[in-house]
């Protein structure tokens, strides 16, 4: 079924989302979360703080556990089957057109699947860069000389 399937790929893709996210974590400095509370914030305020300075390793961890799942045929096809119309992904039947010898059908949907993870990650990396451009703007309120410049070797 097609719950089966979603179920499928989410156990794919969990693993490499909490391994990242364990590691981007653990770099944080270990006296950060103690100081937050110091600080005067919630427990809510801080878990937020921290999920701000991980941001860019999660975003890596979700590009990562989208191109795994993505990518996976066993799992879908051994919950789902490969049901033409009903649980056939990508993978699956690119898989089928190659075992019946077309080549053709198969390679075309190669290439839509390799245009799609193409697309997918200039779109993580847009907003990576996004989010790694604000933290070189200046505060509100605060002069243009005392906001940090980026090195010369992320332009």
């Amino acid at each position: 079924t097609t719950q089966a399937m979603i179920i499928a790929q989410t156990a794919i893709a969990t693993p490499i989302v909490v391994g990242f996210t364990a590691a981007s974590m653990s770099a944080l400095p270990p006296k950060l979360r103690l100081q937050v509370y110091a600080l005067g914030a919630s427990r809510t305020q801080m878990l937020w703080l921290l999920v701000r300075e991980v941001r860019l390793p999660l975003l890596a961890a979700m590009m990562a556990a989208f191109g795994a799942a993505i990518s996976e045929v066993g799992a879908s096809v051994m919950v789902g089957g490969n049901l033409e119309g009903e649980t056939r992904v990508l993978t699956g039947a690119i898989l089928v057109e190659q075992s019946q010898g077309d080549f053709g059908p198969a390679l075309a949907l190669g290439i839509i699947l390799l245009a799609l993870m193409i697309a997918v990650n200039a779109l993580f990396t847009w907003v990576q860069y996004g989010v790694r451009r604000d933290r070189w703007q200046p505060q509100a309120g605060g002069n243009e000389r005392d906001a940090l410049t980026p090195p010369l070797t992320s332009l």
